[in-house]
């Protein structure tokens, strides 16, 4: 006691604001340090204190009355959070620093149970039984003081608070107010008579707050993107069973109210059954059920949606009996017979339904089957990319003599005609001298005439002619072909022309006076032909048939017809979604060097050049063929592929504008119409069964 009253003495001498009365005393600090105030408190309370060079200013604390010495440090705490500093307690010291570093110092970690209070920091990991983590995170997030966090770890449903000890005691109230099991966590509903997955689906288009899984997918989530909880509801075929899961009573007692309906044998003891079909294809679905029933192989269905499958032989009759094998047709008509005793299955293709007659045992097994096939299919968007890049160099150069006489009596002796086609001199002389300018050769001609070439019938005589051309190409062709197709189906695209091929003639001659000409027409462009197959884990096995082909004006023929290039790639490859692969290319390069001399003349240097035609060409090709496949499992996907090559075809088109001209009409604008992206509205399905 001798000693706290030393220290309370020393802390009157030192600050001159602290009043003392038995084991209270009275504050009285104005406008005060601090430093200073820290310590004072420091040593009424006998604590150490580490202040933060950047902890400055002053305080207000005046107490009416006096004040327990215990109380001393808690009124601190307060009047420095007032000013935005926090402290944190260490073994043996109080640091202060400013509130916003609090949260990353060493302090006072607590577990779900706190034991203190006041304004110090402290951590806390709360653990949940019941509710999400994450998704309590958005509403305790406004309750933590700004410069403070709070942190939820997923793998073990923690969340990890640093506050302030009394707004985590706060929080701490709110959280066990949430974390509460639900009302009727899980019941299930056994059915005597009715269908489980008939009923559930019943009962999902009644009550739309309920969420109806068939088993047969992952089960949704109980809450909805919008944080609304609601009812999830399980068909279970194996026990007949409807399992439901929810913290809605009202729910509750609604579902078991429609069962208790539906749950009733039939008062005509029917067993006859329709389902409606979502996805499958009702003609091929009937097949595969009556497959697995009659245990024989399941009818192999054409790949093209426009070829007629039948299992019945020619004139009508059937390969096998009915109760074997299914006849599958298409049209209007429907696919049926009898699948085992007791039990057929008929196709409607008019409403893509089926039509299921068997006991109740059977008939859910055949639900379960297909529940689980009438999923949908995801699609393939598949993006074909064609690069082509060719550079062709040429050059010829030569020089050819012809000497003769204009006179009936004189004899023209050529000396040089090296030239090929129509760089020979003979071609060059023939059109100088009939005047057919345009059957020159391309490039630089140069010669020497002595001679008239003004139409009176002279042939001129040509001292000598020198030819020189050179010639470079590039080529820059790029194509990407595309296409939608479902899932193991097989798709097909052609961007080109049919061109008719001549592959007969017939003329008039003799006695024939009935001549023809046969023609075969063929598609030239680019075609592209898929087959993908989609795997459980996202990978895509294609069937890929691609061809490039067109017309090849550099082929002479001779008159027979024209000439055709192609270039075919038949592949099958394993590719991830989303990835790009090269199937196949071409490189090439071609070098070509023709000299045409006169022997030895053209030997001679420097002057050889005069007795020489000389050419060279050469060229490089490179082609590669990309693929680029991007599986669309649901229709949002589908609709943002969509949505975006639409927008890129009309920015396109409004980037295309005509000039005005003053004696020429204004062009309208072409342009596609703004594109509604409103999600359509589910239409309501049939009733799914009906007995």
């Amino acid at each position: 006691m001798k000693r706290q009253l030393k220290t309370l003495a020393l802390a009157l001498l030192l600050t001159g604001q602290v009043w003392a009365a038995d084991d209270k005393v009275m504050l009285n600090f104005v406008n005060s340090d601090i430093e200073s105030t820290v310590k004072a408190v420091g040593l009424i309370t006998g604590k150490n204190f580490v202040l933060d060079p950047r902890v400055k200013g002053t305080v207000n604390i005046v107490s009416a009355s006096p004040v327990r010495q215990k109380d001393v440090y808690e009124i601190l705490l307060a009047a420095l959070r007032l000013q935005g500093f926090a402290v944190v307690e260490v073994a043996g010291a109080v640091r202060i620093v400013p509130e916003a570093d609090a949260k990353q110092s060493y302090g006072l970690t607590l577990g779900p149970k706190l034991n203190a209070s006041g304004e110090r920091i402290v951590t806390q990991v709360y653990p949940l039984k019941h509710e999400s983590a994450q998704a309590l995170v958005p509403v305790l997030r406004p309750l933590i003081t700004p410069n403070n966090s709070i942190t939820p770890y997923p793998g073990a449903n923690i969340l990890v608070i640093t506050d302030y000890a009394d707004n985590i005691k706060r929080l701490n109230q709110i959280v066990a107010l949430v974390d509460q099991p639900a009302a009727a966590d899980l019941e299930v509903l056994k059915l005597n008579y009715a269908s489980a997955p008939d009923v559930g689906q019943m009962i999902g288009r009644l009550m739309p707050e309920v969420i109806v899984s068939s088993g047969a997918g992952a089960t949704a989530p109980l809450v909805s993107p919008d944080g609304v909880r609601k009812t999830s509801l399980v068909a279970d075929v194996r026990s007949n069973s409807l399992l439901v899961r929810g913290d809605n009573a009202a729910h509750l007692a609604q579902i078991r109210k429609i069962v208790a309906s539906l749950d009733k044998e039939s008062a005509a003891g029917g067993n006859i059954h329709v389902i409606y079909l979502r996805n499958a294809e009702a003609t091929k679905l009937a097949a595969t059920l009556k497959a697995i029933l009659t245990g024989t192989d399941v009818p192999q269905q054409a790949s093209s949606n426009f070829t007629s499958v039948s299992q019945s032989g020619l004139g009508g009759t059937p390969v096998q009996s009915a109760s074997a094998m299914p006849v599958v047709t298409t049209g209007g008509g429907s696919a049926g017979g009898q699948a085992g005793n007791g039990v057929a299955i008929q196709a409607d293709a008019t409403t893509n339904a089926l039509i299921v007659t068997a006991p109740d045992n059977v008939y859910n097994n055949i639900r379960a089957v297909i529940d689980k096939l009438d999923v949908r299919r995801a699609q393939v968007y598949v993006e074909a990319m064609i690069a082509e890049v060719s550079i062709d160099k040429s050059g010829e150069f030569g020089i050819q003599w012809l000497v003769g006489g204009g006179s009936d009596k004189a004899n023209t002796i050529g000396l040089s005609n090296l030239g090929q086609g129509g760089s020979s001199l003979a071609n060059i002389a023939a059109a100088v001298a009939t005047k057919s300018y345009s059957a020159l050769p391309a490039g630089f001609t140069l010669g020497v005439v002595n001679g008239s070439v003004s139409g009176d019938g002279k042939t001129p005589t040509l001292g000598a002619i020198a030819t020189a051309i050179e010639a470079n190409g590039d080529g820059n062709v790029l194509s990407m072909p595309n296409l939608l197709t479902l899932d193991n189906e097989e798709a097909k695209i052609l961007v080109g022309q049919n061109i008719p091929i001549i592959t007969g003639t017939q003329s008039s001659t003799g006695a024939n006076q009935n001549p023809f000409t046969t023609v075969e027409r063929k598609d030239v462009g680019i075609q592209l032909k898929v087959k993908p197959q989609v795997s459980e884990g996202g990978a895509i096995t294609l069937s890929v048939s691609q061809e490039v082909s067109s017309i090849d004006a550099s082929v002479s023929t001779n008159g027979t017809g024209i000439a055709t290039k192609k270039r075919t790639i038949d592949s099958k490859v394993l590719v991830d979604d989303g990835q790009v692969i090269v199937l196949g290319g071409l490189i090439e390069n071609k070098v070509s060097e023709g000299v045409n001399k006169v022997p030895l003349l053209g030997d001679i240097p420097v002057l050889g050049n005069l007795f020489r035609y000389e050419k060279r060409s050469s060229g490089r090709t490179n082609l590669m063929v990309f693929l680029r496949p991007v599986v669309l499992r649901d229709s949002q996907s589908a609709a943002t592929l969509s949505n975006e090559r639409y927008q890129m075809l009309r920015e396109t088109q409004q980037a295309y504008q005509s000039d005005r001209r003053v004696m020429l009409p204004d062009l309208p604008e072409v342009a596609l119409p703004v594109l509604d992206v409103r999600p359509a509205k589910p239409a309501e399905a049939p009733t799914g069964s009906a007995q």
